[in-house]
């Protein structure tokens, strides 16, 4: 009787508890990254600090021959490498970088202060102005023009499809990397100024981040309860635990050793491997895929490219990954004090005095 409790026990530990907790320690920290204050004021700054040098790592990478990106990717690419000036430049000369910095990062903070309840929820308009003002800067025109000349000629079918898009029959998405027919060398400027114009056209002057979001209209904290509803789903492998543990455990002392020991066992695994991830994930990217036999569907990373990526995803993962170990610690050391807990059982049974034998 007492090995079939222990298998009964263990089956409801291995199959049920310790996925369960698994799962949901990954899920609060993920959700505690999402709406968290700190989250939207700095990753959007930090994601847009690292994009100038992605797009460069990528110009870079499309001179290799060997890579796996697709045809159209690459001549579009080496056009813009081309060109003749960096994105970063090109994103200062025309405020780009100013719209990204101040604007959209300064709408992402409100969001985050609003949904912490440190700020009435209202309408929150992101400004789109300067952005159609950056697209329409002389220097963008200047560059989309050149990286239009550095383009190979069109074919016949290519044509009617700059045509198309020129005679707006077709969207801006989905443009041939081709030198269209009717903009020889030299006359690519008008090309880029009807392009430009379009796209500028199709952007809003403002977007209500919170149009169709339905916060109250005081300081409600947000953040808090969505916190606190995911904290409560810790109930669920609670109840399992507590089950495997009445089950597999013999009396107090057991039922607590079988619950710390369940518990430590499911917050150590996410924290080794959110732990393995936050670490191995940036290294990855920068690596990139060995050069072996087995790689012929891998992209060749180009090191330039890796190096950039490898930032970016560090960046990401700093602050998504964070919150899942922080969370596993905090469920280990609760496992932990279950496990110590057990042994206070044992002392005090075994301090209790034996009846003298008759």
């Amino acid at each position: 009787m007492k090995q079939a409790r222990t298998f009964f026990g263990l089956l409801i530990m291995i199959f049920l508890a310790l996925p369960i907790l698994f799962g949901i320690i990954w899920a609060v920290g993920f959700t505690q990254a999402f709406v968290s204050e700190k989250t939207l004021a700095t990753l959007p700054g930090e994601v847009i600090a690292e994009v100038p040098g992605l797009l460069e790592g990528m110009m870079q990478a499309a001179r290799d021959e060997r890579s796996d990106m697709d045809y159209d990717t690459r001549a579009w690419l080496n056009a813009m490498a081309a060109a003749g000036t960096a994105p970063k430049q090109l994103m200062r000369e025309t405020g780009l970088d100013d719209w990204l910095e101040r604007e959209l990062t300064g709408s992402l903070a409100e969001l985050g202060r609003i949904m912490n309840g440190r700020s009435s929820a209202r309408s929150l308009w992101l400004d789109m102005r300067p952005l159609k003002a950056a697209l329409a800067h002389p220097a963008m025109t200047a560059w989309f023009a050149r990286v239009l000349e550095n383009l190979p000629a069109c074919s016949d079918g290519e044509s009617e499809a700059w045509a198309r898009a020129l005679a707006h029959q077709a969207d801006c998405e989905s443009l041939p990397p081709c030198r269209p027919a009717a903009a020889p060398p030299g006359d690519t400027a008008a090309v880029a100024a009807a392009i430009r114009e379009r796209i500028g056209r199709d952007i809003p002057d403002r977007v209500n981040m919170l149009e169709n979001a339905r916060f109250p209209r005081r300081n409600f904290n947000v953040a808090r309860t969505v916190d606190s509803f995911a904290y409560l789903l810790f109930l669920i492998p609670a109840l399992f635990i507590f089950l495997g543990a009445v089950i597999g455990g013999r009396g107090w002392p057991g039922f607590f050793r079988w619950s710390g020991v369940a518990t430590m066992t499911g917050g150590g695994l996410v924290l080794a491997l959110s732990s393995l991830a936050r670490g191995i994930v940036p290294w990855a990217m920068r690596v990139g895929p060995m050069e072996t036999r087995y790689s012929s569907h891998w992209m060749h990373w180009h090191e330039a490219f890796a190096e950039h990526a490898g930032s970016l995803a560090q960046v990401i993962s700093r602050h998504f990954i964070s919150p899942v170990v922080t969370v596993a610690g905090g469920v280990c050391i609760v496992g932990l004090l279950l496990f110590a807990f057990s042994f206070t059982f044992t002392r005090g049974e075994a301090a209790k005095p034996q009846a003298p034998a008759a």
